[in-house]
């Protein structure tokens, strides 16, 4: 799979998704600089599940550093009402393949000035159906 060519910074006036679809194509090229473009200079990103929280350099630098040949995709993308257009929320479902593996992700974007300025990630975990939603549960 060919990276699509890296993203450059959104105009100011880019919409709360276009900044995001930016993010996520920016990250697909390995455009680090084009990431860092995007985030605010107070971001924050946070991990609820380990409980780590990372500045924009530190996101960066730990997205850089992630192993292997990974490849992602948008699945789904949401932008939730807001106050103001500086205010937006950005939800998306993204699909990441490693090593014949497909994870998913779930990041909650806050947007400020048109840039990323908060971003909480959810990494879920697959699991088999628990034993008492099979049989007459299922469809």
């Amino acid at each position: 799979m060919t990276p699509p060519e890296p993203a450059s910074s959104p105009a100011p006036e880019a919409t709360p998704e276009a900044v995001v679809r930016a993010y996520w194509a920016a990250l697909e090229a390995r455009d680090w600089d084009g990431v860092a473009a995007l985030l605010d200079p107070g971001f924050r990103a946070h991990f609820p599940q380990s409980g780590e929280t990372f500045d924009a350099a530190g996101w960066v630098r730990m997205n850089r550093a992630y192993p292997g040949d990974w490849h992602l995709r948008v699945v789904d993308l949401l932008v939730a009402a807001a106050p103001t257009p500086a205010e937006a929320r950005v939800v998306t479902e993204v699909e990441v393949d490693l090593d014949g593996r497909t994870d998913r992700a779930l990041s909650f974007f806050r947007l400020r000035g048109g840039r990323l300025a908060d971003l909480r990630e959810h990494w879920p975990e697959p699991f088999p159906i628990p034993a008492w939603r099979l049989g007459p549960l299922q469809p």
